[in-house]
């Protein structure tokens, strides 16, 4: 059997992400995420740096206690990236989500390894890492999932 190699965080990402600017108001970010089915998103200024991520959790409920490195930030911690609940997003949100965001970013850069993710993952607690590049641009978005995918087509750890 042969050494596995495994693959850059780039080889096994999201390319496609949701993500919304810090002047986006809440009603709008609630009505997206509802349309898009997703938990949360980054948030990215004009210039495309990200600066932060915003969830549901966030704009249904955003004078809730938040506490540690990431505060409660469910966007980096739901499984499987979605909620089947925003409350009701016809309910007028008052804000910015500047002003509701979790600033704390959790990211990795596409050319480091996916075992570096998991680690990270692991070490954090969470289940997705924004990819972003040297810039701190968005460049996608990693989940347990992709990392799993990625082990199990490893070159050289084919069954024998």
């Amino acid at each position: 059997m042969s050494i596995p190699v495994f693959p850059l965080v780039s080889e096994v990402m999201t390319n496609k992400v949701f993500a919304v600017g810090p002047d986006t108001s809440l009603e709008t970010a609630a009505r997206l995420l509802a349309q898009k089915r997703v938990s949360g998103a980054p948030v990215v200024d004009d210039g495309g740096e990200v600066i932060g991520v915003v969830s549901a959790s966030d704009i249904v409920d955003p004078d809730r206690e938040r506490g540690g490195e990431l505060g409660n930030a469910h966007y980096y911690s739901l499984e499987s990236g979605y909620a089947d609940e925003f409350g009701d997003p016809s309910v007028r949100r008052e804000g910015t989500v500047r002003e509701v965001m979790t600033p704390t970013v959790l990211s990795i850069g596409p050319s480091d390894s996916i075992v570096e993710a998991g680690r990270m993952m692991v070490s954090k607690g969470v289940h997705r890492l924004l990819v972003v590049d040297e810039q701190l641009m968005l460049a996608g978005i990693i989940s347990v999932t992709d990392i799993v995918r990625g082990f199990v087509q490893a070159p050289g750890l084919e069954p024998s």
